[in-house]
């Protein structure tokens, strides 16, 4: 088995026996999860020191099935909509509870993530027949993040579950198609919102330690 080092240092001549087969001091994950909310991110993880580590994401938005759970959406899975590919992005800090030299135990973590919703909507005369108009709805969440969690590992394996969930500040900024009841049939517009809210994150991310 090949020796996995910490600092420099072979952790197991420290009397140190890793959790899994090699000590995970990188992993990369993806959360199931989110494809409910049309968040598809490969996620980075690298351990800092024996408390910290970073996390990068990247990666695009599709369909968000939640839309309209929450907030006003107009349609989201009706098939004069047509789902557009976004990008998105977070970039979070974890503070382990246990020092070690592997990614490993319930940890608390804080950053920055951004997720950028794009779909257009054609509407529909009274006939229902397509008008030949198209508007574009965008819906941009740049958030604030903290999250508690937990990234037990494997005795016998490097593939792990990392679950977590917490606050989230969400700085929204929608271009929102709306439609009004005229006497000649719905009339459809786009309104600009700017605002700041709470939200909330959770998810369970499965991930390949190396």
């Amino acid at each position: 088995m090949a020796a996995a080092t910490c600092n420099g240092q072979d952790i197991y001549s420290s009397g140190y026996e890793s959790d899994t087969l090699y000590a995970v001091r990188n992993a990369v994950k993806f959360d199931p999860v989110q494809i409910v909310f049309g968040d598809f991110r490969l996620h980075y993880e690298r351990i800092i020191s024996d408390r910290w580590s970073g996390e990068a994401s990247i990666g695009i938005t599709r369909r968000n099935y939640a839309a309209g759970w929450f907030d006003y959406d107009l349609d989201n899975l009706g098939a004069q909509v047509d789902i557009r590919t976004g990008p998105a992005a977070g970039l979070i800090m974890r503070r382990y509870f246990h020092a070690g030299p592997e990614l490993d135990g319930p940890y608390l973590a804080a950053g920055f993530i951004f997720r950028d919703y794009i779909k257009d909507y054609r509407p529909l005369d009274r006939y229902g027949e397509l008008t030949g108009q198209s508007f574009t709805d965008r819906r941009r969440f740049s958030s604030i993040v903290v999250l508690f969690g937990v990234q037990p590992l494997s005795y016998s394996g490097n593939i792990f579950a990392d679950f977590f969930t917490g606050p989230a500040l969400r700085f929204v900024n929608y271009d929102q198609v709306r439609a009004r009841e005229t006497s000649g049939g719905d009339t459809h517009y786009v309104r600009h919102v700017s605002k700041v809210d709470m939200g909330w994150e959770i998810g369970v991310r499965i991930g390949f330690g190396f």
